[in-house]
């Protein structure tokens, strides 16, 4: 009973301070097919490396989000978000993977981005 108490706690704690944002996740790799012409550099004119993550738009615009900002995926990890998506994506970030392997191997999820309600809300 205790357990089941602590445990209720604990999702009300996370409800309540932060915001759960449902996005559609995919990775993409280092390849001219999958970006653009230069695949190796992002929106933010740095060289592509794990642990960064690419963003559509409307989720830059929405939470006020900049180059450098860590993104929560909940989860996967923490990200950096250094990379812009096409105009065309809605809701959706995309993990930069070295391995197009890897990347294909993610396919295609439903996840959700964790604000801190303070921030960005």
């Amino acid at each position: 009973m205790i357990n089941l108490f602590i445990s209720l706690l604990v999702i009300i704690e996370l409800l309540v301070v932060n915001r759960f944002v449902p996005v559609k996740m995919t990775a993409y790799s280092a390849r001219a097919c999958e970006t653009d012409s230069t695949p190796n550099i992002t929106a933010s004119n740095k060289r592509v490396k794990e642990g960064y993550v690419a963003l559509s738009r409307d989720l830059e615009r929405d939470f006020n989000l900049r180059f450098g900002d860590k993104i929560n995926v909940h989860g996967i990890g923490t990200f950096e978000f250094q990379d812009r998506m096409h105009k065309r994506k809605r809701r959706q970030i995309d993990i930069f993977m070295k391995s197009t392997k890897r990347a294909l191997q993610f396919g295609v999820k439903k996840g959700f981005i964790v604000f801190k309600k303070t921030e960005r809300s």
